[in-house]
């Protein structure tokens, strides 16, 4: 089963340090473009920024 993120979940995922459970759960992630930049925006959190 294939997945498209959105920007909410993945923060989310990733500030309780669940982000792995993602690939557990699914075998294609599809993340896009608007959803990689607001994850990699200067606003976004530093721990979110820096995965």
């Amino acid at each position: 089963m294939k997945v498209v993120a959105d920007t909410s979940p993945l923060c989310y995922l990733v500030l309780i340090d669940l982000i792995d459970l993602l690939p557990n759960l699914y075998d294609k992630i599809i993340i896009p473009r608007a959803v990689f930049n607001e994850l990699s925006a200067p606003q976004a959190p530093a721990l979110v920024t820096h995965c």
